[in-house]
């Protein structure tokens, strides 16, 4: 596939829009007109916040905020008279004007010396965007590819997994494994996502190499407001969601929100449906001019019946030839399903020492439950093992088996983080300085089904190890006429467990420090102390003792970066850090944790802020050097289900990240990404080369200003992934060389309209030319389509 063209046409429109806003005469951005003082509209006020006298202004709707004044009507922004400009939820941006979820500092995207990334309401709204998985899928640099169609996702950043996932600065476990609950976070309760690529350490104590997801929840504000939502699509989709803001008292001191959403709708996949369910109650209270306090709940869940069990088809018969079976094969049985869910409680402390000094103290707990009852035909006969994986599908029908896994996990995680920051000033310059110390306790419970315990059968055959079946003794006659019939798994839960803590906590501190004008420097530690073990219940409920499964101490991050603004708008900048990432959750094949990731990770490139940060943009060029890295090997553990991996050394990637985020011109919005990776170290190469990610949206001027156009492309070059036991050439011989999966472009439209004040309408399609193509190829010997066609209308209501 070649990637030129659509490459070379999304720079050529960024670096043209750039050129036309800063060097042509006469062109000026909205926000480039010489500031003048407002004017007070009939649809603006004041309000007062503490002894700040705040005016709000809401956005124009036509992409600018041109300011006009009068001569009786000028107000002089003084200390005590602050401007604030307010957007409409239905005309914001594409950007976002700071960020924290980096350094802890609240710097700008172009004075933090690391590639960010957010994903604003806008972009949501936009391309209705609605679970973790769709946000990904979007992101610039993101790849990703499924094991199943049950949840268990992989996502990657820069050449490795994505491990670091966080709600207000928490770390949570949204792995999308049997045991985490990525996959059933909900995006209508969260206001942004802040993607952080490269290596991370400094404020959770694990580094990553790859990107951490920072969720930004949905918070109260002090003036009523609510929107909602009707979707429908394709495939009998159905979606309502409901926000409403709103003041308990008169001033808005005590203030409350509410969200709730719902999903419901089948898929491409015959004997598939999902359900998803979300809901959101959040307050706060000024207790005092410097005391606030917020605290709330939140539930998320997503049910995913015809779920299946690693990939779910077949990628050749018995005789080797290709099977070229349609994209709604789904040979699951009619009772699989998994079923993830989330509650969460947290509260949040601030107080103002006043002189730009804060304290803050947070607390979050969360507890997720993970059900799986999977049963799908697969190719997998332990009839005819060969390396765990044998025997495929004949063209007649035969050479079916039902491969079934029954389990169930809990989860249960304590976060905390209390951190002080504020200025300070010494040798002319005012510098930025944070002090904190945050960490989580998590313990993960895995239920135990076995022969044994007597809690796990399928028509009384002996499952083939734990509670687990491949192909021992549950044929299924003909796989092309099968219909999903077959009896359900018998189990029911006992005392008999594995319970697996991990204790992660540290202190940290971080500081921005002007050494010159324009010139910043960035140094910030962590101290981070790692912890892991595991114990049995047996079913007495009689605990085996604990087992460490890792403990590091003392585990020194450091953190350097230096950012330089040689124009008014264009900064270059460098930044390293230290990479240690935990893998005790990852298993060889003596079923022992991984060693812990080391390594090194350096970036450095050039960011651009213009028409006063409308316009993100960065040009970033990458190195990491890692030791024990994980790397799956096609094999899976009798036991438990999960993959078996290995570690290996001299791992490095290395490559350039393109961004720009914002408004190009009036109306016209961009979320762009261009990524170059080159991968040494590993046998296969599972991330593509090249990387194309836009999304846009254009508000036409004048009579035209209801409507809004927009769409999106993301495009990506070929991958390798690894087999077994590979292609059948006879005679129990099989060609496990690594499987090349072709690239692939995708285009999706977006059209809305405004019929009124306070309603829309809106439709979005995703892979408009209907093209097919796999998200994971290999595994088991099979492969996972990705989504054809869809379509759905919206309207969207607001006040």
């Amino acid at each position: 596939m070649n990637l030129r063209p659509v490459t070379r046409c999304a720079l050529s429109t960024l670096l043209a829009s750039t050129f036309l806003a800063t060097s042509i005469p006469g062109y000026a951005h909205a926000d480039d007109v010489q500031d003048k003082p407002p004017v007070l509209e009939k649809s603006e006020k004041h309000v007062d916040f503490g002894k700040k006298r705040v005016l709000l202004k809401p956005h124009s709707g036509k992409g600018q905020d041109v300011e006009q004044s009068t001569a009786h009507e000028k107000i002089a922004p003084t200390a005590e008279n602050i401007i604030v400009r307010s957007q409409r939820w239905d005309h914001g941006s594409y950007t976002a004007p700071s960020t924290s979820a980096s350094t802890g500092l609240p710097l700008s995207l172009r004075e933090t010396p690391q590639t960010v990334t957010v994903m604003t309401r806008q972009v949501m709204d936009d391309q209705q965007i609605n679970s973790l998985d769709d946000v990904l899928k979007t992101t610039p640099g993101v790849t990703s590819y499924a094991n199943d169609n049950a949840g268990r996702t992989t996502y990657r950043a820069r050449g490795f997994n994505i491990t670091n996932y966080k709600i207000d600065g928490m770390q949570i476990d949204a792995t999308t494994s049997f045991g985490g609950v990525g996959s059933s976070m909900n995006m209508d309760l969260y206001e942004n996502v802040q993607i952080v690529r490269g290596a991370n350490g400094l404020l959770g104590g694990t580094g990553d190499p790859s990107a951490t997801i920072y969720l930004q929840r949905k918070t109260p504000t002090k003036e009523f407001s609510a929107n909602g939502l009707l979707r429908l699509g394709n495939w009998n989709e159905h979606r309502v969601m409901a926000d409403i803001n709103t003041p308990l008292n008169h001033s808005g001191t005590i203030r409350s929100r509410y969200v709730f959403t719902w999903d419901d709708t089948d898929t491409f996949r015959v004997r598939e449906h999902v359900n998803r369910l979300g809901a959101l109650a959040n307050f706060a209270a000024d207790l005092s001019v410097r005391d606030a306090l917020s605290f709330g709940f939140q539930y998320e869940r997503t049910r995913n019946d015809g779920a299946s069990w690693g990939t779910n088809v077949p990628i050749w018969y018995a005789d080797g030839t290709k099977t070229h079976l349609p994209r709604s094969t789904n040979p699951a049985a009619d009772w699989s399903q998994a079923t993830r869910d989330q509650y969460t409680a947290f509260i949040n402390y601030d107080h103002d020492f006043s002189a730009g000094w804060h304290l803050k103290v947070g607390y979050m707990r969360t507890q997720g439950s993970s059900y799986s009852n999977l049963g799908v035909a697969k190719i997998n006969n332990a009839a005819r093992n060969i390396g765990g994986y044998a025997g495929f599908w004949n063209q007649d029908g035969t050479g079916g088996y039902l491969n079934a896994l029954h389990a169930e996990y809990a989860d249960a995680r304590d976060n905390a983080d209390v951190h002080i920051s504020g200025p300070i000033h010494f040798l002319g310059h005012e510098h930025q300085i944070v002090f904190g110390f945050n960490g989580y306790n998590d313990e993960l419970t895995q239920y135990t089904f076995s022969k044994a315990l007597g809690n796990c059968s399928i028509a009384g055959v002996t499952p083939y190890s734990g509670c687990q079946y491949r192909a021992a003794g549950l044929p299924i006659a003909n796989w092309q006429t099968w219909d999903g019939s077959y009896p359900d798994f018998m189990t029911h839960r006992t005392k008999a467990r594995e319970v697996d803590v991990t204790r992660n906590y540290g202190a940290y501190t971080s500081g921005r420090f002007i050494l010159a004008k324009g010139l910043s420097l960035i140094l910030g530690g962590r101290v981070s102390t790692y912890e892991a073990y595991s114990g049995t219940y047996n079913v007495q409920n009689q605990y085996s003792g604990a087992t460490g499964t890792g403990r590091q101490n003392a585990v020194l991050t450091p953190y350097a970066g230096m950012v330089y603004d040689f124009t008014k708008t264009m900064s270059v900048y460098g930044s390293y850090t230290n990479i240690f990432t935990p893998q005790s959750n990852l298993r060889d094949a003596n079923n022992q944790p991984l060693s812990p990731v080391m390594g090194k990770s350096y970036e450095t490139g050039l960011k651009g802020a213009f028409f006063k940060q409308r316009l993100n943009t960065s040009l970033a060029f990458y190195l990491n050097r890692q030791s024990n890295v994980a790397e799956a090997t096609g094999a899976t553990n009798t036991t438990t289900g999960e993959s078996i991996y290995r570690s290996v050394n001299g791992v490095k990637t290395e490559g350039i990240d393109l961004d720009a985020s914002g408004e190009l011109l009036p109306g016209w919005n961009v979320f762009f990404g261009y990524s170059y990776l080159y991968e040494k170290g590993l046998s296969y190469r599972q991330d593509p080369h090249h990387l194309v990610r836009l999304t846009t949206s254009y508000t036409f001027p004048g009579a035209l200003h209801r409507l809004t156009l927009g769409g999106g492309i993301s495009s990506q070059t070929s991958t390798e992934w690894t087999t077994n036991p590979g292609r059948p050439l006879g005679n129990g011989k099989y060609d496990s060389s690594n499987l090349r999966v072709g690239g692939y472009t995708l285009i999706n439209l977006m059209a809305r309209y405004r019929l009124a004040k306070w309603i829309d309408v809106a439709g979005n399609i995703t892979n408009l030319t209907d093209k097919t193509y796999v998200r994971q190829a290999g595994f088991y010997d099979g492969m996972i389509f990705g989504e054809p066609r869809t379509f759905s209308f919206t309207i969207r209501g607001h006040y």
